[in-house]
């Protein structure tokens, strides 16, 4: 049997970036993490877990948050 998928160091540190990125955002958008999962199709404790780089996000939900605040996709991975 497969040894079980281990993130390395720089994708927990990716993920981390990521998910301050959409709390970053989503302040900015005023929307509390329940109102972002409501309009993202996202669970809130999802969101939650993404913001604090705890699961990784999928490329459907990136691009439902995205649309959801408001802000072009690649704006999750950068700043400007």
């Amino acid at each position: 049997m497969p040894a079980p998928y281990k993130p390395d160091d720089q994708q927990i540190r990716d993920r981390r970036d990521v998910g301050a990125r959409i709390l970053s955002l989503r302040r900015q958008a005023d929307l509390t993490q329940e109102r972002l999962g409501e309009r993202a199709g996202v669970d809130r404790r999802t969101v939650g877990r993404i913001e604090n780089g705890l699961v990784p996000p999928t490329l459907d939900q990136l691009s439902a948050i995205a649309r959801a605040i408001g802000v072009p996709l690649w704006r999750l991975f950068r700043d400007r």
